[in-house]
């Protein structure tokens, strides 16, 4: 149903985790939910009719449809995705803070929602032609697109949040603000800017997706290591977060099913 590419060019593995591209064949209607997630993703989506709703996204085919953008923004609670028939859909995985490279605007400008459309003159028309190509021929042009579009900030606001970062997950907000050569103040803003929401708030997420990591390990005992190196405060403080960003109490979420992928890729199916 689907295939992931990574992108050819170094400089841009800086910012983009892969591509994914949608395959003919499966079975649909498919729905499956997507839970929050560190990176961003930006789809292209071709004779496609989009309906969007408070954490749910319909898919239809529909020929009378031109190119469409969809950008989702930081996921807080799973979000339900259903693709009534196969589509064509080439997404953009960016790095968690990386889609804010290739636009003039921070993240949360253009992504205040879970799910919205992008409308984005030079996007726009870039779509068109994106889908004007063979499939074939579709990543090329599409990573030439975004080498074009890249403003890597050097020694600006951005690059100093996007630098400070890498540790955040064993860092406080002063050391985070420290790195970054900011006031507390100026970092915390700053940051919701380009990364859609609190540091605390990514610090739980990040744990979330390092619980669902732990759901393809061998290791028996690894949810009960989680209250001891992800700064759970107890039993009850990790199944209230597992909760929150599921909607389904970790017993369920074992004996659920899963598309093909591992714990930063997994999306239950519905």
């Amino acid at each position: 149903m689907f295939t992931n590419i990574i992108p050819v060019t170094d400089k841009l593995k800086r910012y983009i985790t892969s591509f994914t591209v949608s395959q003919k064949g499966g079975v649909f209607p498919l729905r499956y939910t997507a839970f929050p997630n560190l990176g961003i993703c930006l789809a292209f989506f071709n004779h496609t009719l989009i309906r969007i709703q408070p954490h749910e996204v319909t898919f239809t085919k529909d020929d009378t449809q031109g190119p469409e953008i969809i950008l989702l923004g930081r996921l807080t609670r799973p979000t339900l995705i259903t693709f009534n028939d196969p589509v064509d859909e080439i997404s953009i995985n960016f790095t968690p803070c990386g889609i804010n490279f290739f636009f003039g605007i921070p993240f949360l400008e253009m992504a205040g929602k879970s799910h919205q459309l992008l409308n984005e003159s030079t996007w726009t028309e870039f779509a068109s032609l994106l889908f004007s190509k063979p499939p074939e021929k579709r990543i090329e042009k599409l990573e030439a697109f975004l080498l074009s579009s890249l403003n890597e900030h050097k020694g600006d606001t951005l690059e100093r949040i996007f630098n400070s970062t890498a540790g955040i997950d064993k860092l406080t907000v002063q050391a985070l603000s420290a790195i970054a050569c900011m006031s507390e103040r100026t970092f915390l803003r700053y940051f919701k800017k380009y990364f859609g929401c609190s540091p605390s708030t990514y610090k739980k997420i990040l744990r979330f997706r390092n619980v669902l990591d732990a759901r393809y390990s061998k290791n028996t005992n690894s949810y009960h290591r989680f209250l001891l190196t992800e700064d759970y405060y107890d039993s009850s403080h990790f199944r209230k977060e597992f909760v929150q960003f599921t909607d389904c109490s970790l017993r369920q979420f074992k004996r659920a099913s899963f598309l093909p992928g591992n714990g930063s890729s997994v999306f239950k199916l519905m």
